[in-house]
């Protein structure tokens, strides 16, 4: 309908029109990060419909492993209080992301808050030996 169609009418009698709806399609994540130069495929140039059945709470299957996990549970395996930094660092990406290793990441920040309290109770016990014997 264009604007000389609505002319010669109030504004209480002009007909309702409908915007247009926005697009429906999902693209994929690899669209959304920059490619090398010569790597680009059209496999990538590919967009995903959205399933009409699905429900909105569906489960979303899980990504790639979150390195930092992985990391802070090698950092907990080294008896290293950092373990704690990282743990929760990689469950707020796992969070944010989606990505595997949540488990793994309390898991390592459990094990890294125990070596920070060791820590602190052997330093604290070498301290008072230590003013002991001088």
């Amino acid at each position: 309908m264009s604007t000389e169609d609505l002319a010669g009418t109030s504004p209480e009698t002009a007909p309702l029109v409908e915007p247009p709806s926005p697009p429906t399609a999902v693209f994929d994540v690899a669209d959304t990060f920059p490619m090398p130069l010569g790597t680009h495929t059209k496999a990538q140039d590919r967009v995903v419909e959205p399933e009409e059945d699905a429900p909105e709470n569906a489960p979303v299957p899980a990504g790639r492993w979150n390195i930092l996990s992985i990391v802070s549970l090698l950092l907990a395996l080294t008896l290293s209080p950092l373990t704690v930094i990282f743990g929760y660092l990689a469950i707020g990406q796992i969070r944010r992301s989606r990505q595997r290793g949540e488990a793994v990441a309390w898991f390592a920040v459990a094990v890294g808050w125990l070596w920070l309290i060791a820590y602190l109770v052997l330093g604290t016990v070498a301290a008072i030996t230590w003013f002991q014997l001088r």
